[in-house]
């Protein structure tokens, strides 16, 4: 995982990869070094501006899902994967 929280998953059955970036709509990073949530603790790790997101159709990227807050990304794309494997059986 980078310091934006960006991460890979590849399905070592079909191949697919998937890109997950956290996105985060507050400023947090204050520099390269300083990271803030609003005073109240360091942030380690972190997320991406909206503005800053790699995942756009103009970068090859297709389906693209933004999930609720709260939503777990593997979880989510465990689902699509059992449903990939169930229409391929049917």
């Amino acid at each position: 995982m980078s310091t934006t929280g960006r991460y890979f998953v590849r399905d070592h059955r079909s191949g697919r990869v998937f890109c997950v970036e956290p996105i985060n709509r507050r400023d947090q990073k204050l520099d390269d070094l300083g990271w803030t949530n609003g005073g109240i603790d360091p942030v380690r790790g972190g997320a991406v501006a909206e503005a800053d997101s790699v995942i756009m159709p103009e970068n090859g990227f297709r389906n693209i899902t933004v999930l609720p807050p709260g939503s777990s990304p593997d979880g989510y794309i465990e689902m699509l994967l059992k449903a990939q494997d169930s229409a391929g059986q049917s």
